[in-house]
């Protein structure tokens, strides 16, 4: 028995979207609302289907965000674990370059998006404290290293 939302799924088209009479969740191939008895708008709904589908994508790319950014301390620390200091420095720097990118990434397909949806409105808010925080850490660490490599040469220069 199928519930009507297999069909848009199998051809990766958007088919679910929020009434805009009762806000249930329907089906967008549908006549009515099966909740509220309202008759669907096809080409209205089919919008909505994509507008939902972007936000629920939006939302999902800035939760992982948010994982992937928890996991860049934890490859710092892992720098400096016998025989896994190789895994941490990749991973490290992997995360402190993709992280800002991603979240340049995510404002640029997803930023332009306006609705009041609580959970989008939070991602956003996410994904501009990870940019930012990411930007900043990378600066920071590269500063660091072109510091660290004047003064490398610096000190090698002054023992020979």
């Amino acid at each position: 028995m199928s519930d009507g939302f297999t069909i848009g799924a199998a051809s990766n088209a958007p088919t679910i979207f929020q009434c805009p009479h009762c806000d249930e969740t329907i089906d967008s191939s549908a006549e009515t609302c099966r909740f509220c008895g309202i008759k669907v708008d096809h080409e209205a709904a089919q919008k909505a289907a994509q507008l939902m589908a972007k936000i629920n994508q939006g939302c999902s790319d800035a939760s992982y965000m948010k994982s992937c950014a928890w996991a860049l301390p934890v490859f710092f620390l892992l720098r400096y674990v016998p025989f896994l200091s190789w895994l941490g420095l990749d991973g490290f720097i992997g995360l402190l370059i993709g992280i800002p990118v991603w979240a340049l990434r995510w404002w640029l397909k997803y930023g332009e998006i306006a609705t009041a949806e609580a959970d989008f409105l939070q991602a956003r808010k996410t994904v501009k404290q990870i940019g930012i925080g990411g930007s900043i850490l990378f600066v920071v660490f590269l500063a660091l290293f072109i510091i660290a490599s004047f003064m490398a040469r610096f000190l090698g220069a002054t023992n020979r």
